[in-house]
């Protein structure tokens, strides 16, 4: 059923909040298969996704991944945090699903997610490995959005819809310069652990990302052209994840015990690239 859904909504528009942006003159939206997944099944497909990621093993202390997190089933995929025991540096499982494709690029991608209501974010994000030219490396990664379903301490990352490029240059003296370009944000309603919402973003050229809610555009985000003219101009793999930040107060053991909101759910990720018409 959700798979005649995902046709109808290429063929004729917005179905439950879901839209491609209006391709230019000339050309038409194409599913990218290797970003896509309807997550109908009741194993992940090994195929496309890791379930934990190779790229970012280990997490951000107190919360690090563990597979047993991950799971699909009911027609999504299911990240559920839960209290780690006998760790010495983490005390929470978390998730980390990637991309076995590592080549997404110019194009659209969206997810409809919902966020668990515990103080670990719910992810959609892309990014790339380290490159180096001589003593310099370069890194580039889009946070489509990151969002927070319970708020103890910092920032509002629960009804505000969150997207960052960042771009991650290390010079030859070592010094590592993390420059980042945040959106304005942009309105969750309801918040984000209340309902499912999609969130898009239209990877342009690279110095353009749009940005999207709910299929309805919000903002665009120019990466900084400090270090170089085009930004984001390499391919990334795409992550799903749940994490823990140091500007958060982490979820309780009895938050992480209570199944009413210790997961995050992903309904679909899918993606498209733009090919010109015949």
């Amino acid at each position: 059923m959700k798979t005649q859904l995902f046709l109808i909504i290429i063929l004729f528009g917005s179905i439950g909040h879901s839209q491609t942006p209006e391709p230019p003159d000339g050309y038409k939206w194409v599913v990218n298969e290797k970003f896509t997944d309807e997550f109908n099944g009741v194993d992940l497909d090994s195929t496309k996704w890791y379930d934990r990621s190779p790229y970012w093993v280990n997490g951000r202390p107190p919360a690090t991944f563990r597979e047993y997190s991950v799971s699909v089933g009911g027609g999504n995929l299911k990240i559920k945090n839960s209290v780690l025991e006998g760790d010495s540096i983490y005390n929470i499982a978390g998730g980390a699903v990637a991309s076995v494709a590592k080549d997404a690029h110019y194009g659209y991608y969206e997810a409809r997610i919902k966020a668990s209501g515990i103080s670990m974010s719910s992810t959609f994000w892309m990014k790339n490995k380290r490159m180096t030219e001589g003593c310099i490396t370069e890194q580039q990664e889009l946070d489509i959005v990151e969002i927070v379903g319970q708020q103890k301490r910092a920032g509002d990352f629960r009804e505000t819809m969150k997207s960052n490029a960042h771009f991650i240059d290390t010079p030859c003296d070592g010094k590592e310069n993390y420059i980042s370009a945040p959106g304005p944000g942009a309105k969750i309603v309801p918040p984000s652990n209340e309902a499912y919402h999609v969130y898009g973003c239209w990877w342009v050229d690279a110095k353009t990302l749009h940005f999207y809610l709910d299929g309805t555009y919000v903002y665009t985000i120019h990466p900084s052209t400090a270090v170089r003219e085009d930004p984001f101009y390499r391919p990334m793999y795409m992550h799903l994840v749940t994490e823990t930040y140091n500007w958060e107060d982490p979820p309780t053991p009895e938050e992480l015990a209570d199944d009413s909101k210790n997961t995050t759910y992903y309904d679909w990720v899918r993606s498209y690239t733009l090919k010109a018409m015949e």
